[in-house]
């Protein structure tokens, strides 16, 4: 590990001499403009004075000890100044020794400081009471102080993102937010996660939140695929935060609720992350770099037994006692993985011209052998002055994404399978190293294992050189921006931004793949396309007279949506005849070799999609004495998905009033803000396309199939109620804070496809219907103490509740609706019930409730018909806790963060198969005790384990023993780091932290990591299907910035 660290410092290091290049040639270009000619005309005059003047330097920090990043630091009279760089420091260049230096920043006082002859100066910046707080980027990118929302909304800076880097990036934010629930995918780099605000409102629809930078909708996904069932050989097809650069973030905004994205209408039911990027300022040339390197490995794996071998053909483990022990096969398939993420910034400019570039790059070598990702993300944004009062930006991007061997659940076309299943007491290392044979009759090599005939588990190695996934995505983005400040307080303002994604994922299978089930092997090639065009146009009013204040934006936008893709698959046996076989030579991946058509569009599948969006939008907020403010939101939409319908346009208001009692009441000077809020909203979740209006399918040969469901001419979107109350406040100087919000939301007109009459011709009809109901409180509370000048301590707590109900459902399901079939295990959603019930298989028993056998001494399993299944529990937690700290002693950091979820459960489907193959340590214990007893039956330990256990994808199995609960608190990250202040110079400092995530467990139940997720579709969360395991983390984090 310390040779990697010490590589990726010497790497970081190495860029220095042309990171100065760099800056020195952006330093000449810049001397080459007019501008800086019109200066050095008067070079002579200047002289003089530089004689008389000096170079001042000093930091900047805010009433607890924060550096203040981005004050204005000016030589009072002049236009001479800079802005504070990420510790707060400035260096200021040509000042008279008789000047006044002017310190100024949002939301504080702003100072001004005579310079008398000196050099150095540490200020410290006060909260000015008259000033209202932090400003907040809400919907459509519109800034508002935080203190006048009628909404809840936090504010994340960039270090919760960057100090501990996430490849997807969201992930750095588990545990930092009351209400925000994310969930990776078990797919280790460049999968997706599930990201959750308030609970699961839609059932058939998406309960992703919005996706929003710089003000504009995020396209989100290049392809929809996902793991949504148990069988296995899906993939994870990511989504665009794993895009992302967190050193590019400035700061995220989220909107929890309905009411505060509800000027987003149709796409607003779940809420919104607004993410600011870094823009340049007016001011020096500055240049930041940042290297993240970790090692991981696996933070839990299953306990396996090494005294019993080999039996059934190869296959389990059921075998006769071993003479020696067996090794640990799992221990020995994994091995320590190594991520380093490093990125290089450069921006500058003066008061006409701006410009902010940086590339990252993230390269990663997974737990899993030959599993690799690779990364590239370029960003450019350049903004211009035109006239005083007309302001121009421009933005790209590109980002290029590779993904070799990337994990998936299932049991199926999964590596895991084999290392987790493999025979005790077998030749690991034997299969390992010769992983295929030469077979004479195909004339090529095929798997070598102990038994090749079955699909569920085979030899890991082939899997992952001879079934090889491979995923190669690009984005391109395209965006600007003009506005026109034509008064003081009217603005307007025009956006536009164009989005593409492209993948290419192959997926081939050599010749005997899964269980011989491709014996002349398969060929996967499939292509996606995706684009997105937004613009809007925006006009925006503000005014403040002596009591009442106006903040009015109003608008209108589209977004144009389109897909495509071409996929490619070639399967069978050896082509003979026309009609006998469709393959000539095995192991041979293009299109020539294969006799059928390749191409084909099955049901509810599309070639070409296309979308749009219309909308107009108008919001306003009226404040009475800063102390008072009512906020008013209205839009209408109109979607292309709705056509052929009675209306395409459907309309959501909102309605949002605050009061800031400490503006009209004494309440002394312990008291900072003392705020309530409520806000009320109806806004939308857009429905899928082509439901109004169905397609025909395109089958193999060019066969039409037309379709099975009714179009649905009376479709209408999803709306949710929102009600929002809260408190805000902060107290002892702004040491304390506190906040508590209580919300409901009511989500109608749900989506189902339910069973067609028999005499309609068709099997499937869909209908609006039902009612989930979220309602919950959230609290947070943090609290500053600076015990002395140099040593501090901050701390910050993070508390949510969620009730979730299904109120109504739809009249023809009588047994409910089944979100999700893991086999045995069903996610049923029942009237009265709640979002993610799970309904299992079990143990039958007598009226004593003691387990029945059949006569060969085996325990009798249940069906898996929805009256046969057990209650078992909910899956979701219903409390989400996070307590995070800092301490800060001089130049040195230490913090941590510790997360919990109470209550739900998981399904633990791989230690079930463990126990079916016989490999599990319990199986082996019964066997070592002469059997298991159960509620005073005994049984023998293979008789139980194997009906008990899962010995097969689609095997009927005691469910509810596999049951656990999720209950978990873990030391989710922490971090030790110094900065080495002006170690190139002023203000050039070099930040070195020791960072861990995901460390260890306080306390779970679970044999596996709760937070485990197959997929991000509905239900998919919380069953462990030979999921990838979570990865414990250490390394090294540096920051340089000069």
């Amino acid at each position: 590990m310390k040779k990697h660290l010490n590589e990726s410092v010497k790497g970081s290091l190495k860029w220095l001499p042309l990171l100065k290049s760099v800056a020195l040639l952006f330093c000449l270009s810049m001397m080459a403009s007019p501008m800086y000619a019109d200066r050095t005309a008067t070079a002579s005059i200047v002289a003089n004075v530089v004689q008389q003047s000096s170079t001042i330097k000093g930091l900047v920090k805010d009433s607890q000890g924060n550096p203040i990043i981005g004050a204005n630091v000016l030589v009072q009279g002049t236009t001479n100044g800079v802005i504070t760089d990420l510790d707060g420091a400035f260096a200021l260049n040509g000042v008279p020794k008789d000047a006044t230096i002017v310190i100024s920043y949002i939301g504080y006082k702003t100072q001004n400081i005579p310079v008398k002859n000196r050099t150095s100066f540490n200020v410290i910046m006060e909260d000015d009471s008259e000033v209202l707080g932090e400003v907040v980027v809400t919907a459509m990118g519109i800034k508002r102080q935080s203190e006048t929302l009628t909404y809840s909304a936090q504010t994340v800076g960039g270090k919760d993102v960057n100090d501990i880097k996430s490849i997807n990036m969201i992930n750095s934010l588990q545990g930092k937010s009351a209400g925000l629930s994310i969930t990776p995918n078990s797919t280790g780099a460049g999968g997706s996660s599930k990201i959750l605000f308030r609970g699961n409102k839609s059932i058939s629809g998406n309960n992703q939140p919005l996706i929003v930078v710089d003000g504009v909708p995020m396209m989100m996904n290049i392809t929809n695929s996902q793991v949504d069932s148990n069988y296995g050989g899906q993939r994870d097809g990511g989504d665009a935060m794993s895009g992302i650069n967190p050193d590019d973030i400035a700061q995220m905004t989220l909107l929890k609720g309905p009411s505060a994205a509800a000027l987003y209408g149709a796409v607003a039911a779940n809420g919104a992350i607004m993410i600011t990027t870094k823009s340049a300022q007016s001011g020096k040339v500055s240049i930041n770099v940042s290297s993240n390197t970790t090692m991981e490995n696996p933070m839990i794996l299953p306990e396996f037994q090494n005294t019993y071998g080999m039996s059934d053909n190869g296959t389990f483990s059921w075998g006769e006692k071993l003479s020696k022990k067996a090794p640990n096969y799992a221990k020995e398939f994994f091995r320590t993985g190594l991520t380093t993420n490093n990125s290089i910034a450069l921006s500058g400019g003066n008061e006409n011209i701006q410009a902010y570039f940086s590339y990252a790059n993230v390269y990663s070598k997974g737990v899993t052998p030959e599993n690799d990702y690779r990364s590239h993300n370029l960003n450019a944004k350049v903004g211009f002055n035109v006239l005083k009062t007309i302001h121009v930006d421009f933005s790209s991007k590109f980002t290029n994404q590779h993904i070799s061997n990337q994990p998936a659940s299932g049991y199926l076309w999964n590596p895991l399978t084999g290392a987790y299943l493999f025979p005790r007491g077998e030749d690991w290392n034997g299969y390992k190293e010769q992983f295929e044979v030469y077979d004479n009759e195909r004339a090529c090599y095929v798997q070598n294992w102990t038994n090749v005939k079955q699909q569920q588990f085979g030899n890991p190695y082939w899997m992952l050189n001879r079934q090889t996934p491979v995923s190669d995505r690009n984005r391109y983005e395209f965006g600007g921006n003009i506005k026109w400040d034509i008064t003081p307080d009217l603005n307007i303002q025009g956006r536009m931004r164009y989005e593409r994604g492209e993948e290419h994922f192959v997926h081939n299978a050599y010749a005997s793949s899964v269980g011989n089930l491709y014996p002349m092997g398969r060929m996967k090639d499939n292509r996606y396309f995706s684009d997105q065009l937004y613009g809007d146009f925006l006009v925006s009013y503000n005014h403040k007279s002596n009591e009442i204040s106006l903040s009015a934006t109003a608008g209108s936008s589209f977004t144009k949506t389109k897909t495509s893709h071409v996929d490619l698959w070639g399967e069978g046996s050896i082509f003979t005849k026309p009609g006998a076989g469709n393959i000539y030579y095995p192991n041979i991946f293009t299109p020539n070799n294969y006799y059928g058509n390749l191409s084909i569009v099955g049901k509810d599948d599309n070639w070409m999609t296309n979308k749009r969006l219309n909308s107009i939008f108008a919001t306003a907020q009226v404040g009475y004495h800063d102390g008072l403010f009512l906020d008013l939101t209205a839009r209408n939409d109109w979607s292309s998905a709705l056509a052929y319908t009675e209306s395409v346009s459907f309309f959501y208001p909102s309605v949002g009033v605050s009061a800031l009692l400490n503006k009209f009441i004494n309440m002394g000077k312990n008291v900072d803000l003392f705020k309530f809020r409520a806000s009320y909203s109806i806004v939308g979740n857009d429905v899928p396309i082509y439901v109004t209006n169905l397609l025909y399918s395109l089958g193999s040969q060019g066969a039409i199939t037309p379709p099975d469901k009714a179009p649905f001419r009376t479709l209408k979107p999803e709306k949710t109620n929102s009600l929002e109350i809260g408190f805000d406040g902060t107290f002892f100087q702004n040491r304390f804070n506190l906040g508590i919000t209580y919300y409901k939301t009511n989500t109608k007109n749900q989506f189902f496809t339910i069973a067609a009459p028999y005499e309609s011709g068709l099997r499937n009809r869909y209908v609006n219907a039902g009612d989930v109901q979220n309602q919950g409180v959230e609290v947070t509370a943090g609290w500053f103490e600076q015990f002395t000048d140099n040593f501090s301590w901050s701390t910050n707590i993070n508390f949510s509740y969620n009730k979730n109900e299904i109120v109504k459902l739809v009249d023809d399901l009588p047994n409910g609706l089944t979100l999700t079939d893991f086999g045995g295990a069903k996610v049923i959603l029942k009237k009265g019930g709640e979002y993610g019930d799970l309904y299992v298989r079990h143990i039958m028993r007598d009226e004593n409730g003691k387990p029945l056998q059949n006569e060969k001494g085996e325990p009798i399993i249940s069906g898996d018909s929805p009256e046969d299944l057990n209650y078992a529990g909910n899956m979701n937690a219903k409390v989400n806790l996070g307590w995070n700290n800092t301490f800060r002693y001089k130049d040195f950091t230490l913090s941590f963060l510790i997360d919990a979820k109470l209550g739900g459960k998981v399904l633990a489907m791989t230690e079930a198969a463990l126990d079916g193959w016989g490999v599990s340590k319990r199986s082996g214990d019964a066997r070592d005790a002469g059997g298991i007893t159960i509620d005073g039956v005994k049984f023998d330990a293979d008789k139980y384990y194997r009906n008990t256990g899962n010995n097969n994808f689609n095997s009927p199995y005691a469910v509810e023993n596999y049951v656990y609960n999720a209950t978990n608190i873990r030391l989710r990250e922490m971090t030790f780091g110094y900065t080495f202040r002006n170690l190139f110079g002023f203000g050039k400092n070099l930040t070195a932290a020791l960072i861990g995530r995901n460390l260890f467990f306080f306390y779970k139940d679970a044999p596996m990591d709760p937070d485990v997720s197959a997929g991000i579709t509905n239900g998919m969360q919380g069953a462990d299907m030979f999921a990838l395991p979570t990865a414990r983390s250490f390394g090294l984090n540096l920051k340089l910035n000069f």
